[in-house]
């Protein structure tokens, strides 16, 4: 089977939640923002793939990490996004320190664009990715520019995150954060959200500032 009718054939999670993978699943659409970019697979690297196993989102993971996560650079194209946010224990009230957060998502063109230095799942991910730790205050921020949604518009934009819990619980997906003034978040989408999904629906309200765009979305890791 050739490369692309294979990525076709794979399942589509309609916001890009995945269970034992850590790639997004593969839409249309999404395969079009890949192909966009001339991404390829190799044998040789066993993480470099759209499905691969969800601890390959920390194989290249910094030995030191602060609680920002940090997705390009001052020079990014696109508006300046800022998230902030507090992770919280089952019972939703006390900070979850230490838990490791792993994100990725399309440049201003809705293209997971690559800088040519990727290795692993990151080649599939594209260069906007990045990891974090809560603080003890369980805080954490998220520096980005604005996700653009696929080129065919099905998927509203969004940005994938994988939670890393500690005392060495596998990692897990949690819903995507979408934004709430995106027209493709409609109550149809919101319906779509399977009720065992950890983080709530993921939409944050922006507000547009000087520097722009800012937002805050605080998740219970209740599964």
């Amino acid at each position: 089977m050739k490369v692309r009718e294979w990525l076709l054939s794979v399942s589509l999670s309609s916001f890009g939640l995945l269970i034992g993978g850590c790639s997004d699943s593969k839409s249309q659409s999404s395969v079009q923002a890949l192909e966009g970019n001339n991404h390829s697979i190799t044998t040789a690297d066993t993480c470099d793939g759209p499905d691969t196993a969800i601890a390959c989102c920390f194989v290249n993971m910094p030995a030191s990490l602060s609680s920002t996560l940090k997705m390009g650079g001052p020079n990014e194209s696109g508006d300046p996004l800022l998230i902030t946010g507090t992770l919280l224990q089952a019972d939703g009230k006390s900070p979850y320190a230490d838990v490791i957060i792993y994100a990725y998502q399309t440049d201003h063109t809705g293209h997971y664009t690559k800088k040519g230095g990727e290795t692993g799942v990151q080649k599939w991910h594209g260069h906007l990715h990045g990891w974090a730790k809560s603080d003890k205050q369980g805080r954490y921020t998220i520096t980005s520019i604005r996700p653009a949604s696929y080129p065919s518009r099905t998927d509203p934009a969004h940005i994938h995150a994988v939670i890393k819990e500690p005392r060495s619980r596998p990692p897990y997906y949690i819903t995507d954060f979408v934004f709430k003034d995106d027209p493709l978040v409609t109550p149809k989408y919101i319906a779509s959200i399977p009720a065992v999904s950890v983080g709530g629906t993921g939409v944050v309200e922006l507000q547009r500032t000087a520097q722009g765009w800012t937002g805050r979305r605080d998740i219970v890791l209740k599964r």
